[in-house]
């Protein structure tokens, strides 16, 4: 089935209540020391290393573990292959899993807990949201949100998964009612934030989501696509800053990582931001797109000519992580096989 993947700034408020103000145990949000963040990386599409013949669909969600192993969400349409796929630190294929994903498969993030590593996957076709180890195995799966926005039970869509330093789940229904619902850390249902609109907390299309847990209070960096422009929200909904600009064209979701926040936008670029939200870089752009209009006048988009696939320069990011040495991994959404690319610093 297919899916359409189609803009104030205040400060920032404590919100009450400690129990959100705890480190980060999640490897992706660790503080490093301040320093300028990178702009200048060099691109290689060929870095992965995938089986012979292994036929690469659509590639949304990625996360890297404690490893750097980079895990891989894939979406073909085929359930006779892995969904989830895993690469080493040098880019070779190590296994995969979850091949009954492979219609959905959608928004990926990672969590380290007590020492161990999991995996949360989001499948926007089975109206899923699972928690599983690395090997597969899967551990708890959220029930769908009871809400009036789903009048017949029907109609939630979910696109992306955070997972806050106290353990509770935020899951973004993208593509159903626009409408971001927060679970216990044992997947009990808490709480429904913002409305579909284009107002200070509302949303078009909340297509991703992560925490920001650098500050005295962590954070939701919401990417709110077709109003194309970025949110942040306490951990409780409260609405703290809206983010135009700043190189959005339309922005699939983002990864906070040390200093930077990386964002893969779906209409050919990555933006790289700093601590405060700044635009630093804008990596591969795509000199034919513009924000929040669909690229009708770019042919076959986003499945362009072979020949209109230029090194260097990205047609469609949407799913994008950052391992401990720098390097920012994006995978793109073509409808006739992903692309997946490693950025080394330079």
């Amino acid at each position: 089935m297919a899916v359409s993947r189609r803009p104030a700034l205040s400060k920032v408020r404590k919100a009450p209540g400690d129990q959100f103000r705890q480190p980060s145990i999640d490897p992706s949000m660790k503080t490093e020391p301040a320093s300028k963040p990178v702009t200048a990386y060099a691109f290689d599409h060929a870095w992965f290393k995938l089986p012979t013949g292994f036929p690469l669909g659509d590639c949304h969600g990625m996360a890297v573990d404690q490893r750097d192993h980079v895990w891989v969400l894939q979406q073909n349409g085929d359930d006779k292959h892995p969904a989830v796929l895993e690469f080493d630190a040098s880019g070779t294929y190590v296994r995969g899993w979850g091949n009954r994903f492979a219609r959905g498969a959608h928004g990926l993030a990672y969590d380290k807990r007590d020492g161990l590593e999991f995996l949360f996957v989001v499948d926007y076709e089975l109206q899923a949201v699972v928690k599983c180890t690395l090997d597969g195995t899967e551990l708890l799966a959220l029930q769908r949100p009871v809400h009036a926005a789903y009048p017949d039970g029907n109609g939630y869509r979910p696109t992306d998964v955070a997972i806050a330093p106290n353990g509770d789940i935020y899951v973004t229904d993208g593509y159903g009612a626009s409408l971001i619902h927060r679970y216990a850390a044992d997947g009990r249902y808490l709480q429904t934030i913002g409305w579909k609109g284009n107002g200070p907390g509302q949303f078009d299309c909340p297509h991703g989501i992560c925490i920001d847990a650098r500050g005295a209070e962590p954070v939701l960096l919401v990417a709110d696509r077709a109003n194309v422009r970025v949110q942040v929200l306490s951990l409780t909904g409260e609405h703290r800053q809206t983010i135009t600009s700043r190189g959005l064209r339309y922005p699939c979701t983002l990864r906070v990582h040390g200093d930077v926040t990386i964002i893969p936008d779906l209409f050919g670029a990555v933006l790289v931001w700093d601590k405060n939200y700044t635009l630093v870089a804008t990596l591969g752009a795509h000199p034919d797109m513009r924000p929040g209009e669909w690229p009708k006048h770019v042919a076959g988009y986003p499945s362009v000519p072979r020949e209109d696939r230029l090194d260097g320069r990205f047609i469609s990011p949407h799913g994008i992580t950052r391992d401990s040495k720098g390097n920012i991994y994006v995978g793109e959404w073509l409808r006739d096989g992903g692309r997946l690319t490693k950025l080394s610093p330079r």
